[in-house]
């Protein structure tokens, strides 16, 4: 119990101290009034600077989606930079969903769906040829249960008439 209340009166010694040095200091302050006009203008002027500060940030950190779009030669660079500036008034909601749409896409490799569509055209080709051969296989089938000789050439339009239409 006796180790409690000497922890507690050592503590309200220090905070006691501790009150005299800063009333000590506000004391040395305020008789000079030079002093502390100084220190209204000097705290007036790093609010100003941090308000200016922050301003700018905000500004530069709303621009880093369109930057990124202006890196990667993105087609859609002027829509990112309106935006980016629309999201300052919609208090940043948007501003996320900017970051993501600049970051999709690359001038290497586009939207980033160049494979699919490749493969895609290639499963349309291997689907293609199955039809042909079914058709093939449908007149063997015919002629053979018809006592008709197998018809082996089909004609299958080509790749220009197949666009033509």
């Amino acid at each position: 119990m006796t180790s409690i209340v000497k922890l507690m009166l050592r503590d309200s010694l220090v905070c006691a101290s501790f009150n005299g040095v800063v009333r000590r200091l506000l004391n040395g302050l305020s008789k000079s009034k030079e002093r502390a006009v100084f220190l209204d203008y000097f705290a007036l002027g790093v609010i100003i600077f941090v308000a200016v500060f922050l301003f700018y940030g905000v500004i530069v950190i709303h621009d880093i989606p369109y930057e990124i779009a202006k890196k990667r030669n993105h087609p859609q660079q002027d829509a990112l930079h309106v935006a980016g500036w629309v999201s300052l008034f919609t208090l940043h909601a948007i501003w996320p969903f900017l970051w993501i749409w600049a970051t999709l896409y690359r001038e290497d490799r586009g939207w980033g769906f160049n494979k699919v569509v490749e493969r895609e055209l290639a499963l349309e080709d291997e689907v293609k040829q199955l039809n042909q051969t079914i058709v093939q296989l449908e007149q063997r089938l015919t002629a053979i249960e018809g006592g008709q000789k197998a018809l082996h050439v089909v004609e299958t339009p080509s790749n220009d008439q197949e666009k033509e239409s």
